[in-house]
């Protein structure tokens, strides 16, 4: 079960017009994304917690371990 906090690796199958497909180890989420990803990528994100019964997560950039952006997850 995924907690607030949670750090969780992932890697971006497929972009579409209005979300991301990403793989997070045994688990394919599609997800609205407000973050430029690219397929392929790998990405870290940090579980913001639930809202409205999505899960909101945070991308962490890679040079200073935090972004402005963040995924709103369909679950």
């Amino acid at each position: 079960m995924l907690k607030t906090g949670d750090i969780i690796e992932g890697t971006v199958l497929e972009v579409k017009v209005e979300s991301v497909v990403i793989k997070f180890d045994r688990r394919t989420i599609e997800a609205k994304c407000k973050a430029e990803l690219q397929e392929g990528e790998k990405i870290k994100v940090k579980i913001k917690g639930w809202y409205n019964g999505k899960l909101l997560l945070k991308v962490l950039n890679k040079n200073d371990g935090f972004s402005s952006n963040s995924i709103d997850v369909r679950v």
